[in-house]
């Protein structure tokens, strides 16, 4: 083979094995953060689909409203883990389902909320973080005035809110709130617990920007390992 076809050849080889550039955010627990063992249960089980699928990729964390404008601006070529949104839809494409959550609402002992009960919520601090999608029925209630949200950066800051009196509720996947609570109860004055019935059942994803040249082929790759990967668990 002559030199320059050998050249060109290599270089090919290293452009289709350039590592795929991936984001997750912190302050998730027990999905994602960097401080918990691989990153957290979303972290760990996309490297285990990554390896899988034997994609070579690069993982950074960046805070979740940055990590999610960077990905639809294309410097990468995913995020996790996210919930399915009407207007997420029309931006990017979703994996099939990295895990399965039930959503409740999070508050004191004795506020006998229930977001199975929107009245009870009615007229109530909300705190979501920034970079989370809102519940439609709770996106609805603070369109009509019907909430007082409070955006912080991360859902510790909305914990420790909650703690001090200065929210009265947070939503959230009932394991997530567990563990994040439980990470911080030495520091809190009082202990949220998780009210009422379960809101929803979710679903959460990896999603690819739809005008991401690469991320359709990804995705079917990525899937097609997740779906090995689950079948050996």
């Amino acid at each position: 083979m002559p030199k320059l076809a050998i050249m060109l050849f290599i270089w090919s080889a290293l452009t289709l094995a350039e590592p795929v550039k991936l984001v997750t955010g912190p302050d998730y627990a027990p999905y994602t953060d960097p401080s918990l063992p691989e990153g957290g249960l979303a972290a760990a089980l996309v490297k285990k689909v990554m390896k899988q699928a034997r994609l070579p990729y690069e993982l950074e964390w960046r805070p979740w409203s940055n990590g999610y404008s960077s990905t639809l601006k294309g410097a990468y070529t995913g995020t996790f883990p996210y919930m399915s949104t009407p207007e997420r839809r029309k931006l990017f494409n979703y994996s099939d389902p990295l895990f399965v959550l039930e959503i409740r609402v999070f508050a004191l002992e004795g506020s006998h909320l229930d977001g199975t009960k929107l009245e009870t919520l009615a007229g109530k601090r909300y705190c979501h973080p920034l970079g989370w999608a809102y519940l439609k029925q709770i996106e609805i209630m603070i369109k009509k005035g019907l909430l007082h949200p409070i955006r912080p950066y991360d859902m510790s800051a909305c914990i420790r809110l909650l703690a001090e009196d200065k929210a009265d509720f947070i939503i959230t996947d009932q394991k997530q709130g567990k563990e994040s609570i439980a990470n911080l109860a030495k520091k809190l004055p009082q202990i949220p617990v998780p009210v009422g019935g379960i809101i929803e059942t979710i679903t959460l994803h990896l999603i690819t920007p739809i005008n991401h040249p690469k991320a359709r082929e990804f995705l079917m790759q990525f899937n097609q390992a997740l779906q090995e990967v689950h079948q050996q668990q």
